[in-house]
């Protein structure tokens, strides 16, 4: 599972090969080396049983019953910037509109197609996999905060009611678990005790309703909680692509 890390460097997937594919790979780079080749990773969706998603700036690359999505790139690292990270959701987001859609980290830069093709063969079971986990499911992000501001708590205060609003939290997640596939708890890097907790579910489509009815409940019993939920989104917190192979 993964949640993809905005702050983190442009990835490129084919700087830590294992040595005894270097030979063969250099030599396959050498027919297209060029850095307006290059394309970024957005997702790997299912080609069955779905129409193909049609995002502006984006397109397919095809291997069996798998599709890579991708946008033009240049192969070099580059600082994340707010217009690429919000290119990068439309394209992942329209793609889920049409159905599930395994989520690449963003900054995942090949040198090619061919290259990503390649890659796509000798992780096919693996991503054939994960689709298949992954149909019919869509995430909820839900936060549980305290429903007055805690910026007033002093010392003694901050430390007891954090414990108890985190003790709280868990709970509360545990009992939205019950309609849910799975769950993770997000870190969030600063996070204040008086923010609150946070978590994702991963939540059949056809249950989705009774899931938000379950949240209502649990607002209604907690009335000093406050619970904020958003989605449904991509599974960007439930898979891990593995780009070293």
């Amino acid at each position: 599972m993964v949640h993809s890390s905005p702050s983190s460097p442009a990835a490129l997937p084919n700087d830590d090969l294992d040595r005894h594919e270097e030979r063969d790979v250099k030599g396959f780079w050498q027919k297209d080396n060029h850095v307006n080749e290059a394309i970024a990773l957005c997702g790997i969706v299912s080609r069955e049983g779905r129409p193909a998603p049609h995002v502006i700036g984006a397109e397919s690359v095809d291997y069996r019953d798998v599709s890579a999505v991708v946008r033009k790139a240049d192969f070099v690292r580059s600082d994340p910037t707010e217009a690429g990270i919000a290119a990068y959701r439309e394209v992942v987001e329209g793609a889920f509109a049409c159905g599930a859609v395994i989520p690449a980290p963003y900054g995942t830069i090949f040198r090619s197609r061919d290259t990503l093709l390649r890659w796509l063969e000798l992780h096919y079971f693996t991503l054939a996999d994960a689709l298949r986990y992954l149909h019919d499911r869509q995430v909820a992000r839900v936060r549980v905060a305290p429903a007055m501001a805690g910026n007033s708590w002093d010392t003694i205060e901050y430390r007891t009611r954090g414990a108890d609003l985190d003790a709280t939290a868990f709970d509360s997640f545990r009992v939205l678990k019950r309609q849910a596939v799975a769950y993770v708890p997000i870190d969030v890097p600063g996070r204040r005790a008086e923010q609150g907790a946070e978590a994702a579910f991963l939540v059949e489509r056809e249950h989705w309703g009774q899931f938000m009815t379950l949240l209502k409940e649990e607002q209604r019993r907690l009335p000093d909680l406050r619970f904020e939920h958003t989605g449904p989104w991509p599974a960007y917190d439930f898979v891990r692509l593995d780009l070293n192979g």
